[in-house]
């Protein structure tokens, strides 16, 4: 172990707990000093030895051999004469040291794997996806002060359900818990930026995650945010700690752009869970990525994105500024970021009632079309690329800022209602086409066509509390804020929309376990 001795790692592991670190800060502590795996290093910050984890593997993972010599091997992996963990090794492991398959793992080790055992880890990682170990380092505090080993329960390495999801202990409150994870990936994500800004991998770990990303991009627009949530956070730690190691310069663009992505969602996650604030610290993160990667569809994206949450967070001249920051990268990018961006801009003018600069952005965005050729932004897919029936949304959603301009408005977002109906299944995006209609039905009611705007928004009303995300549920608070008008307040229908608004608000995605 590098000179150093059962005794130094002990007094080590001892004085880093007083500190009050957790478990996995001390394994890299002991990984760094000792030149020891990482499957080691948690080990031995856990304060066990190579019998007592085999003692507890035999009692916890049944039907799966280990024994002392076959935990030195897979410990030494990958040196020479180790030899490569199976990925139900590893996952058992991992579920008795109370972390995540991949913190058992470096880089280069997981790029050593079988290509099988790879993709199973990294599919499985998710799985163990909760606050950082938790119950590592419970366990930690417990082997330092009383020396007792805690008792896990049985782990069937052939059983359906991933282990480590019954071991959890329950979150008070399940809208605490997707906050405390949106806030944890955005202290991961501002640590690595101040890093970023001032070969581990392989093309099998790349394209990987290249497929892990483009299938979130394609999940995000069309599936309830609790289920996704716990997967891009823990592609994204993936993918960071992969960029931390060393690369070839072409691994590292790809990683880089690949960060972006996942900063983006994660951005979007936060945002649609009403906290601006990490989304703004996400979508920083997603920019340096951008800037690292050298790639102006991402650097406009970011940008877009920017304006996005201050345009909802109700800071329209930060979505202008952030907007205009983006027009040169914009200028060079050949996918529909460049769409994207004055499309953006044009929402955030009209909340400002400037009717010329917002027409003028529309139009921006109409001829940016045209000059689309698509880049990898476009080839991920899904939230990552900006369709036609999403430009009409947001056409639609500027265009209901403008006093007397009611029915363009709800003609923009008829026609963005009736090109996501006929999209292909990949462009639909329920929040957009709920946006969509509660545009129509804000325009409907300005117009005094209050019948008209009920029925456009029934479909809104009628979403589960898992698509209720927060630019949606903002979306039909202005309906509820517009039928505050005078002409409206004795009128049964505009009370009985109100009251069923205000009832539909109360439950949304935050307030939901993640999984559902």
């Amino acid at each position: 172990m590098g000179g150093w001795s059962k005794r130094d790692v002990t007094r080590l592991r001892t004085a880093m707990t007083s500190q009050g670190r957790g478990m996995e800060e001390i394994s890299e502590e002991i990984r760094h000093l000792t030149g020891c795996s990482r499957l080691a290093a948690v080990r031995m910050a856990l304060g066990w030895s190579q019998p007592e984890v085999v003692e507890r593997y035999a009692a916890q993972a049944t039907g799966s051999m280990m024994d002392q010599p076959l935990l030195s091997r897979l410990e030494a992996f990958p040196a020479a004469g180790a030899r490569a963990p199976q990925a139900t090794q590893i996952i058992a492991l991992a579920t008795i040291y109370g972390t995540t398959p991949l913190r058992l793992l470096d880089p280069n080790a997981l790029d050593r794997l079988d290509e099988h055992e790879r993709a199973v880890l990294i599919r499985c990682n998710t799985a163990f996806t909760g606050p950082l170990s938790t119950a590592g380092d419970s366990a930690l505090q417990a082997s330092v002060s009383a020396g007792a080993l805690p008792v896990l329960g049985p782990v069937s390495i052939t059983s359906t359900t991933m282990p480590g999801q019954a071991s959890r202990p329950p979150l008070t409150t399940v809208a605490g818990h997707l906050e405390r994870q949106v806030e944890m990936a955005a202290r991961r994500a501002l640590r690595f930026g101040v890093t970023a800004e001032g070969s581990n991998v392989g093309p099998e770990t790349l394209d990987q995650l290249r497929a892990e990303v483009a299938r979130l991009a394609i999940a995000y627009p069309q599936q309830p945010l609790p289920t996704l949530l716990a997967d891009l956070v823990d592609l994204q730690d993936v993918t960071f700690r992969l960029l931390e190691g060393r690369q070839r310069p072409a691994e590292t663009t790809d990683l880089y752009l690949l960060a972006g992505a996942l900063c983006g969602m994660l951005a979007k996650a936060s945002h649609d869970l009403g906290d601006p604030h990490s989304a703004m610290t996400q979508a920083r993160t997603a920019h340096v990525c951008a800037d690292n990667a050298g790639h102006p569809g991402l650097q406009a994206w970011t940008r877009g994105l920017q304006s996005m949450i201050a345009y909802w967070a109700g800071w329209p001249h930060e979505a202008v500024r952030y907007a205009q920051l983006g027009d040169e990268p914009a200028t060079a990018a050949t996918g529909t970021s460049s769409v994207w961006l004055p499309a953006q801009e044009a929402r955030a003018w009209a909340v400002l009632g400037d009717h010329a600069k917002a027409e003028a952005a529309i139009s921006q965005a109409n001829a940016a079309r045209d000059g689309v050729r698509g880049d990898e932004l476009d080839e991920l897919g899904g939230i990552m690329t900006f369709p036609r029936p999403r430009q009409l949304y947001y056409a639609a959603d500027a265009r209901v800022w403008l006093p007397g301009a009611e029915d363009q408005a709800a003609q923009a977002a008829e026609e963005a209602i009736t090109a996501y109906e006929a999209a292909d299944e990949l462009e639909r995006s329920f929040s957009d086409e709920a946006g969509a209609r509660a545009d129509q039905a804000l325009a409907r009611v300005n117009s005094g066509d209050l019948d008209g705007a009920a029925h456009a928004l029934r479909p809104v009303l009628d979403l589960p509390p898992d698509h209720r995300i927060g630019g949606i549920v903002t979306s039909v608070m202005r309906v509820h804020q517009a039928l505050r008008a005078t002409g409206y307040r004795t009128v049964p229908l505009a009370r009985d929309t109100q009251q069923e608004i205000e009832s539909y608000s109360q439950l949304r995605a935050a307030a939901l376990p993640p999984g559902r």
